[in-house]
């Protein structure tokens, strides 16, 4: 039995950017960033809370654990807040 080649594929050409003029911001491109925020936020909103309880929950586990104390969690929260005021 003959062995067939494999067709050779054309490479598709990238496409050529049009070099048109900058153009400030329209108020409709302000409006869809207005309201990628106001999305933004408000997955963020509802992310927040979880991220927070989930921390707890590790937080308490170490505890419980005894892999560390509630004293060496409050001196790491106090050195990440001295880092943030940086």
């Amino acid at each position: 039995m003959a062995m067939r080649k494999k067709p050779v594929r054309k490479r598709a050409r990238p496409r050529q950017r049009s070099k048109g003029s900058k153009r400030p911001a329209s108020s409709s491109g302000a409006r869809g960033l207005k309201a990628d925020l106001d999305a933004l936020e408000e997955r963020l909103d509802m992310m927040l809370p979880e991220l927070i309880a989930r921390v707890a929950a590790a937080e308490h586990l170490l505890v419980e654990k005894g892999i560390c104390s509630h004293e060496d969690l409050v001196r790491s929260r106090r050195f990440i807040d001295e880092q943030e005021s940086w």
